[in-house]
């Protein structure tokens, strides 16, 4: 498939996702290293989850939360662009992962607002006598 060709504005809409997420986020990032790093997260969550990182689970969401704040930034070429690869990692942690104990599905799936946040991961290795986080 013929990659498109992206316009300085483009770039430029790219670039101001970075800075105005600076603050909030802890320095400049591009979207290349949130789709990666999200990846990255759903990777660990397919390949089983373990139980001692559950209290920091929340945290390593960051990257999505970066993701869903940067996409109305963009232009639309860059979300055209990169929508397949979002939606594919968003099926693949809606797949591994499930909504969490009392808080209701719609809440929990695509279109319910930072959606991830109310999931957790399906399959997780767990040492006896450690303590989940509520929901678990």
């Amino acid at each position: 498939m013929e990659q498109p060709t992206l316009s300085s504005d483009d770039y430029a809409s790219i670039h101001e996702a970075g800075r105005a997420l600076a603050l909030r986020y802890g320095g400049i990032v591009t979207i290349n290293a949130m789709l990666e790093r999200w990846e990255s997260v759903v990777e660990d969550i397919e390949d089983g989850f373990d139980a001692q990182y559950a209290f920091e689970y929340r945290h390593d969401l960051w990257c999505r939360d970066w993701l869903a704040e940067a996409w109305p930034i963009l232009t639309a070429a860059v979300r055209s662009h990169r929508d397949g690869e979002l939606r594919r990692l968003d099926a693949r942690h809606l797949s591994a992962t499930t909504h969490l104990e009392g808080v209701s599905a719609d809440r929990a799936e695509p279109g319910g607002g930072r959606w991830w946040h109310w999931r957790r991961p399906r399959v997780v290795e767990c040492v006896e006598g450690l303590e989940l986080p509520s929901g678990w």
